[in-house]
């Protein structure tokens, strides 16, 4: 199996565990895996696999490599990247769902009396960033307590630390700005959790620490590693599956680094009771339904001795031109009807001589 990395992405962290992930579940699978940086394997001569994974977290790299690929009828399995399976269907997903992470994350951070909330060091070429901000937004966040990474991380923390005063918590966007965010914090005395809250995306070890008080989303990046080598073998077994979604739950980790139970209340979908036109119980269609019935178990013998029935020949002749023999014309007559037991014979010939012989 091949892997493609987003070159500034091969150096992270979270790219170290999603490789981790994919190899230790490829030597269980004994799927050799070869990682790259560039797409040129593709057109080397013996490559010819069918499945590609692309690990990266920029948006643009990745939508460039999906097409790439595509055009070349290579199906990309993609880690790291938020789904966009509507606009690459031919593209498999295996993303954390970060829907319900930021929603439990602010909801963390409500019950323990925050109640005005920064987000902080959102990249805007980050795909998961886009989608964090999108909940932070459905959360009750606002767009001027989004603070954006424009590459240079220090002047991200100068940027809020002048305002700190107006928030006692912070979302960042990853764990690796919420221990640099910290770090500052620390430094010019405020306090965490007592003064200002944090929380984060993430799974580095520095975050994962208890002393230093970060709520944490974890981001399974081992186990969607692993997953993508499941997903590989079973696009690979089924090539009618052109494409596949999955969707990984974060557990959420209080500033002790303990799991914590999160319930979000889900609105149920709206229903309108009031009835509508049914599409299956329209005349037409029902008759349609009930001779694809009829038919769902009849082999071609079937067939060629409803044509002659249907033509009003007797069993006798249609034995002798069929070369069987009368009971198994009357055996294969009575088990077409008996699909359809609240009809008589002539009812059940006449409806398939519409559809079948016009």
């Amino acid at each position: 199996m091949h892997v493609l990395v987003e070159p500034s992405f091969m150096s992270s962290h979270w790219c170290a565990n999603y490789l981790r992930g994919i190899t230790s579940q490829a030597k269980r699978k004994n799927i050799p895996v070869e990682v790259h940086t560039d797409a040129a394997f593709i057109h080397e001569p013996d490559f010819d696999d069918t499945h590609v994974v692309l690990l990266g977290s920029a948006l643009n790299w990745a939508s460039h490599y999906m097409s790439l690929l595509y055009a070349s009828d290579i199906y990309p399995i993609v880690l790291s990247i938020a789904n966009y399976q509507k606009e690459f269907p031919f593209a498999s997903f295996i993303t954390m769902d970060y829907e319900d992470a930021s929603q439990k994350l602010m909801k963390y951070l409500s019950d323990r009396g925050a109640k005005s909330t920064a987000f902080f060091a959102v990249n805007r070429k980050s795909s998961t960033d886009r989608q964090k901000v999108s909940n932070f937004l459905s959360c009750g966040g606002r767009e001027e307590d989004i603070y954006h990474y424009d590459g240079d991380i220090s002047k991200n923390c100068d940027d809020i630390i002048a305002n700190i005063e107006k928030y006692d918590s912070v979302l960042c966007a990853n764990d690796v700005s919420a221990v640099i965010l910290m770090r500052r914090l620390l430094d010019i005395g405020i306090s965490i959790p007592e003064k200002v809250q944090l929380a984060s995306f993430g799974d580095t070890v520095l975050s994962n620490l208890e002393v230093h008080n970060i709520a944490v989303a974890h981001v399974k990046s081992f186990e969607a590693g692993q997953m993508s080598i499941n997903a590989y073998r079973m696009l690979k077994a089924n090539p009618s599956i052109s494409a596949l979604s999955f969707l990984i739950q974060c557990e959420i980790l209080d500033s002790n680094y303990d799991l914590v139970e999160i319930r979000i209340p889900h609105s149920p979908p709206t229903f309108d009771p009031t009835p509508g036109t049914n599409f299956f119980r329209d005349p037409e269609v029902e008759k349609v339904l009930l001779v694809e019935k009829l038919l769902a178990g009849c082999d071609k013998l079937d067939i060629r001795i409803l044509r002659e029935v249907i033509n009003k020949e007797s069993y006798s002749k249609i034995a002798g031109k069929l070369f069987i023999a009368e009971n198994t014309i009357s055996y294969r007559i009575k088990k077409i009807l008996s699909m359809a037991p609240d009809k008589s014979k002539e009812e059940v010939l006449t409806l398939l001589a519409q559809f079948l012989f016009w």
